[in-house]
This record gives C-alpha cells, structure tokens and sequence, in this order.
C-alpha cells in the first residue's frame, strides 16, 4: 500500500494541486523469467528480426 501526499497552492482563487509525491513501503522486484527466455532460446522458432537485413513486404504483419 502508498500514501500519496499533495501540495497544493492558490491561483487565482482556485486551489490547484501543484505536485504530488507517492511513498511506497515495499521495494518493487521485477525478476527476470530466465526459464522462458531459455525456453524461448532452444525452441525451433525465431524471435525477434535481424535489423541489418530487410524484411520483404510479403513477410511483414500488418
């Protein structure tokens, strides 16, 4: 859970918030997933394309 506390200023009468900070407890992880990117590897297909070659239109997905 965040707590998200603002600032907040006068301009011209209206109150307008003027920024807004969010503080978090817990760390965020964001792991890798080695086991798919390895699977991805040693399948059959290929993924991704090589920028150094032209894809023939024909190949292209619209």
């Amino acid at each position: 859970m965040s707590i998200r506390k603002s600032s907040w200023t006068n301009i011209q009468g209206h109150r307008v918030e003027e920024a807004a900070r969010t503080y978090k407890y817990e760390e965020r992880h964001f792991h890798r997933e080695s086991k798919s990117q390895q699977a991805q590897l040693q399948s059959k297909h290929q993924h991704g394309f090589r920028k150094d070659v032209k894809t023939p239109i024909g190949h292209r997905l619209t």
